[in-house]
């Protein structure tokens, strides 16, 4: 047993000991406000554009910036865009109205629709649809840094492309059970080249993702006619993620 000058020896240890660590875990708890506000290097914020139009009205002093980001992400869709073997399976998934003042009666015009484009190489893929850029790149145009498009990797810019809602509010896969049937055919959503669920058509705020998932795959190619385990359902399950 410790004698009483023993024990008042290591009490201001023990003392000093607790202040560290008390010190060493408010710290770690000072860190975490930076990773939720946006500096967690595992995650990056972009910010998603339907056209150029759309980032001029963002960026009014990056006009011809936008030109050039537009550009370098439209030149990147052919060899990043999903394909598929049909046109009927594409446009199962991408086909939608685009202009929502359209299809009266009923009826809707070729140009009133975002439809599937036919490849060099006899494939199907989904049209252009605007294009996502890291919100720092953007940030940076504000202080005059404006980083060739052509430099930067596919996580910070590349296209992206409106997928419809009939095909996220599928309950089953076609011809493996029913399929709902959207009564809103003008509503869309965007989603990356992999799958990765973006937000839909009235995305307007930056949207915060993981490196990984920002990482756009070489162009995927689907085939047959059944959605199960295809585009499809991939963007279904990352829309789930996101919004749980």
């Amino acid at each position: 047993m410790a004698t009483q000058d023993e024990a008042n020896a290591i009490l201001p240890t023990r003392t000093r000991r607790q202040k560290r660590s008390q010190t060493a875990t408010l710290v770690l708890m000072g860190a975490t406000p930076f990773a939720v506000l946006g500096l967690d290097p595992l995650h990056s914020e972009v910010r998603v554009f339907r056209d150029l139009q759309a980032c001029q009205t963002a960026l009014p002093g990056a006009q011809d910036y936008c030109e050039t980001l537009n550009a370098e992400a439209a030149e990147r869709h052919p060899s990043i865009a999903p394909k598929y073997t049909s046109r009927h399976q594409c446009e199962s998934d991408f086909a939608h109205v685009t202009v929502n003042s359209s299809c009266e009666n009923g009826w809707c015009g070729i140009d009133d629709l975002s439809v599937c484009e036919r490849t060099a190489d006899g494939y199907y893929r989904p049209p252009f649809s605007g294009f996502l850029v890291d919100q720092a790149i953007l940030d940076g145009t504000y202080e005059g840094t404006k980083p060739a498009p052509e430099s930067l990797d596919d996580r910070q810019l590349q296209p992206v492309y409106s997928i419809s809602d009939e095909t996220l509010s599928s309950s089953g896969d076609e011809g493996q059970g029913s399929t709902y049937r959207s009564h809103t055919p003008f509503l869309w959503h965007y989603v990356m080249a992999n799958g990765q669920y973006l937000g839909n058509q009235n995305l307007r705020d930056p949207v915060t993702r993981t490196k990984s998932q920002l990482a756009a795959n070489t162009s995927r190619t689907f085939t047959g006619t059944s959605q199960r385990g295809g585009f499809g359902s991939t963007a279904r399950q990352t829309m789930q993620a996101a919004r749980s």
